[in-house]
């Protein structure tokens, strides 16, 4: 088994669905399975005004996307999501939101495979 521990750090940069972090899939040995557990997910909102982001879950085995919860995220302020959020291989985390290039986002991720 091969554990790793990743950050995974981005400026959304565009309005609606963008996918922050896929989980991969093994490339070597097609009956490995990689899952990866988000510990947590900081989001800063560095516009002048109230951002409105939806974060979001892709389940890619039953193509389903899950909405986590909304958040207004006002001026000059951050807030976390508390996982952990399980995912599998090629499943995503999406971040949408209604102003672009102004939210950073901060994720703690542990990869097994």
């Amino acid at each position: 088994m091969t554990v790793a521990y990743k950050n995974i750090t981005s400026l959304v940069g565009s309005t609606g669905d963008v996918t922050i972090y896929t989980c991969p899939a093994v490339q070597t040995d097609p009956t490995r399975v990689t899952q990866a557990v988000v510990r947590n997910i900081n989001l800063y909102n560095s516009h002048s005004g109230t951002i409105v982001i939806y974060p979001k879950i892709t389940d890619s085995s039953a193509s389903v996307t899950a909405t986590l919860e909304k958040i207004s995220l006002g001026t000059l302020a951050q807030t976390s999501l508390a996982g952990p959020f399980n995912l599998e291989s090629s499943d995503a985390l999406i971040l949408n939101c209604d102003v672009a290039s102004k939210i950073y986002v901060f994720a703690s991720v542990l990869e097994l495979s």
